[in-house]
């Protein structure tokens, strides 16, 4: 199966892109803007002709598409930007793919949420506090509505990086060695899951549909550990040993943006397909700081 990777210099892209290369059904091939050269193709997304002709050269039969702009600040920051990425490149791509019989796997989020009934099942109403969310929900719109595609939701994400603030969770690691008094986030409970493990589950659904099965409409993707950030913190100065007497729970943070409180996300649509990654957060959490110690 030729499978094209968008966004593939990113924490996400990074590992899907690497765990494909190593399978020997798929051929897998990566595309970034900022970061591109080497092994991956230079692709703006806002760009309609060179997404056409990078689709022609590779003729992907899956396209999993992780490139976006995924901090709700910046998003907030940058509202035009992250509108023309998140949104209508993603409709150009669905679209280019429609017509090239490629499907396209689209990654969301569990922002898509407002937090407020969790679990959430892949059909349960929506209502996103942030544009952050709504730029998502927008993409997964246009995505149902240009052709035979999917959506993959996701929650907090971390993984192996070269760079601690590529993700908040392995960030904790600087907020946890300094030792002047933090005040961290012990309010919204998050389910931070590990790249890897998507990556994984991304390889399980390429099987199933080089087998036959049929994927449309949302599915959802989640570490099963509910934390905090600062109970997260905690965890960190465990796996690092360092002491975090200094850190001090915040039961009502002040956001720049608001975030929901609890976007549980419901995966049975994807288990009940057989399709499952089991690792505990602590040993996932481990080895992506142990470069770091």
């Amino acid at each position: 199966m030729r499978v094209l990777v968008t966004g593939a210099s990113g924490l996400l892209g990074r590992s899907v892109l690497a765990h494909l290369q190593q399978q020997t059904d798929i051929q897998a091939t990566g595309t970034a803007f900022s970061r591109a050269g080497g092994h991956l193709i230079a692709l703006d997304l806002t760009a309609p002709e060179q997404v056409q002709a990078v689709l022609d050269k590779v003729q992907p039969q899956v396209v999993i598409h992780c490139a976006a702009e995924r901090w709700p600040d910046r998003c907030a920051q940058q509202p035009e930007d992250a509108w023309a990425l998140n949104v209508d490149s993603t409709r150009a791509l669905a679209e280019a793919c429609t017509t090239r019989r490629a499907q396209l796997a689209y990654i969301s989020t569990d922002y898509v949420f407002d937090g407020q009934n969790a679990p959430y099942r892949h059909d349960a109403p929506t209502n996103p506090v942030n544009f952050y969310g709504r730029s998502k929900l927008a993409g997964e719109q246009v995505v149902l509505e240009s052709g035979n595609h999917w959506v993959l939701r996701l929650p907090w994400l971390f993984g192996p990086t070269g760079n601690l603030h590529e993700s908040g969770v392995t960030a904790l690691l600087e907020t946890v060695a300094n030792k002047s008094p933090a005040k961290i986030d012990d309010w919204a409970i998050r389910f931070p899951t590990s790249v890897e493990e998507v990556a994984d589950v991304l390889r399980q659904c390429l099987t199933h549909i080089a087998a036959g099965a049929a994927y449309n409409g949302i599915y959802q993707w989640s570490g099963s550990t509910a934390a905090t950030r600062y109970q997260l913190a905690l965890m960190v100065g465990e796996i690092a040993s360092l002491d975090t007497d200094h850190l001090l729970p915040d039961s009502n943070p002040a956001m720049a943006e608001p975030r929901p409180y609890n976007c549980q996300l419901d995966t049975s649509r994807l288990r009940d397909q057989g399709i499952n990654v089991q690792e505990p957060l602590r040993t996932q959490l481990a080895r992506t700081l142990a470069p770091f110690l």
